[in-house]
């Protein structure tokens, strides 16, 4: 028998996650902050409420939360887990995972993923279809990898960083900064600075985020 869940964003992506979840999972509910999607169905399941509401009338359910922003993620994540909630991973079948990999809690993981051996994946990480993850590297908490990326070897990306879609981590950068930004189709050649927005091939700071 499937275990019940629910999802935390009604938006395009906790759709998508919705279509994943269906082989494991009974959706019962979206919860979403937008007080416009209260009460109305998506494909057939009901926006119930806001986080708040789930935290306090939800129960016996998994929780899961695909959202992008990575310090609203965590933080959601984090207070259902003080409730007492179950916020399992979610690795999908067709990513290659090697047994070595090393994955914390809350990791998202969709198909077409590969993940090289001694690769390590902190709490709350997320990681969109067609990305490939070579070894050694390590994913610090709340990391967001977009589809199509390419993170090289032995590169530590540091706590919440977000890697834009089809963007490439070259194998001799070792940092990718805590809470930077790599724009889509990005090429990173050099060390990432904490907080910095960096775009382009090569790619360069744009800016830093306050």
């Amino acid at each position: 028998m499937k275990k019940n869940c629910i999802v935390i964003g009604a938006g395009t992506y906790g759709q998508v996650y919705k279509e994943y979840l269906q082989s494991e999972y009974e959706l019962i509910a979206y919860y979403d902050d937008d007080p416009t999607l209260h009460g109305k169905l998506i494909d057939g399941i009901e926006v119930r409420g806001n986080v708040q509401d789930a935290l306090f009338n939800e129960k016996d359910c998994a929780v899961f939360v695909p959202i992008g922003n990575n310090p609203v993620r965590i933080r959601i994540l984090r207070n259902f887990e003080k409730k007492g909630f179950d916020t399992p991973s979610f690795i999908h079948p067709q990513a290659i995972i090697h047994p070595s990999v090393k994955i914390g809690k809350a990791v998202y993981i969709l198909p077409g993923t590969t993940i090289m051996p001694l690769t390590k994946i902190d709490d709350y990480v997320m990681i969109s279809v067609g990305s490939n993850i070579i070894h050694h590297t390590h994913l610090g908490k709340g990391v967001f990898i977009s589809n199509g990326c390419n993170v090289g070897a032995n590169i530590t990306v540091k706590e919440n960083a977000y890697i834009g879609m089809g963007s490439t981590i070259m194998t001799g950068v070792k940092i990718i900064g805590k809470n930077s930004l790599i724009g889509a189709g990005a090429v990173v050649i050099k060390d990432v600075p904490d907080n910095a927005v960096m775009a382009g091939v090569p790619a360069k700071i744009l800016k830093y985020k306050e």
